[in-house]
């Protein structure tokens, strides 16, 4: 597309940066599940994110040249019939994947997994996308170790695991895999009840990227197995039973991936890719952390405490299980998306450090992506 301004229709939930209103010669938000042919009749741009089915039915009769997602997966999206009328295409593959990785980090923390990682615990990793290579470099970064199935990536042959029932049988699972049907390894429904789940016992079993990716009757299993489950995503999102909600230990409304820079990132990239013009989201200045006293905690114990003070899944679990009556409706669901308050990295932020400690705690910092700060 050529020109300098744009009439756009963007999910309500795409962050607007000052790069975006500064190529928009009208700009409508909606809420990304009402978003329909009748709102892009006058359309040149359409930005969406997962919740968005974009298709012929959607685009037929609209005039749209360009459609981008502020995500990293596609599979909202007909890309084949996009690419047949010539409309212009653009994903956000990677803008939000330290963000995931932070939300990751504090469910260990929260969770109490901090001092085992770092006593060289292993991590089992399902996709080694933008997500999956952050998180197991900073897993190694910290000291422990990681094993990883993606028979679509190419992954370093230490962590490189050959099935996925290796990777199921680590002491913490955590799945970051794209969602597709693609053959011979289809992800939609890949953990399900033909493969061994909740051993060990007392496994931690983090999914943070499509609530698709496993069928309700292993997360049966997993509950019956004593795993402890924590779901950003869920299989029928934006709706939730409540016997879904009561059999994990933390639930969060897709928000893992929700942070003040990931969002202006994404939303950046695709002004970049419908423009030609590269944009530099402008750097959040965050306020430090005070992390100086220590006592005779540990360091496991230490680090929890400043995973959970940039960011506690907590405070989010709590907000969800409110609105859950009978069930978590849909209306909710989005209502605690919508008005989230969008946290801040960790990643760059200072961390006051300690009067008295050694490079130890320095180093565990700057592998969380901290930047420790000595008085």
């Amino acid at each position: 597309m050529q020109s300098d301004r744009y009439r756009i229709v963007a999910d309500e939930n795409i962050q607007v940066t000052p790069e975006l209103l500064s190529i928009s010669e009208s700009l409508l938000t909606l809420p990304g599940r009402v978003i329909s042919a009748e709102h892009l009749v006058n359309a040149d741009v359409l930005l969406v994110r997962s919740v968005t089915p974009v298709t012929e039915q959607l685009l037929a009769t609209s005039k749209v040249a360009f459609v981008g997602t502020a995500t990293a997966g596609v599979e909202h999206i007909d890309t084949q019939y996009l690419a047949a009328r010539g409309i212009g295409f653009a994903s956000a593959p990677g803008a939000n994947a330290n963000a995931v990785t932070e939300y990751v980090l504090s469910v260990l923390a929260a969770r109490g997994r901090i001092a085992k990682v770092l006593d060289g615990g292993t991590v089992g990793i399902v996709g080694y996308g933008h997500v999956g290579q952050r998180l197991a470099r900073v897993i190694l970064g910290l000291g422990g170790q990681v094993k990883v199935w993606d028979p679509w990536q190419s992954v370093p042959h230490r962590m490189n695991c050959t099935s996925l029932e290796v990777v199921l049988a680590q002491e913490v699972v955590t799945l970051h895999a794209a969602l597709h049907e693609q053959e011979p390894w289809p992800s939609l429904a890949m953990i399900n009840t033909s493969l061994p789940l909740g051993k060990p016992t007392k496994q931690l079993f983090i999914n943070a990227a499509r609530g698709e990716l496993v069928t309700k009757d292993a997360m049966r299993t997993l509950e019956k197995s004593g795993a402890d489950i924590v779901l950003d995503v869920w299989p029928n999102e934006p709706s939730i039973s409540a016997g879904e909600l009561a059999r994990v230990s933390l639930g969060t409304a897709h928000i893992a991936g929700y942070s003040l820079s990931a969002k202006a990132v994404a939303t950046n990239m695709l002004v970049t890719a419908l423009t030609g013009v590269a944009t530099k989201s402008e750097q959040q200045v965050s306020p430090p952390i005070d992390m100086t006293g220590r006592g005779s905690e540990s360091a496991g114990a230490w680090l929890s405490r400043l995973l959970l003070a940039s960011y506690d899944p907590a405070n989010d679990a709590e907000a969800l299980a409110k609105v859950c009556g009978d069930n978590v409706e849909s209306h909710d669901f989005d209502a605690l998306r919508r008005n989230y308050s969008l946290r801040r990295e960790l990643r760059g932020r200072p961390v006051l450090m300690p009067v008295h400690c050694d490079g130890g705690l320095d180093s565990l910092v700057a592998a969380v992506g901290g930047v420790p700060v000595h008085p």
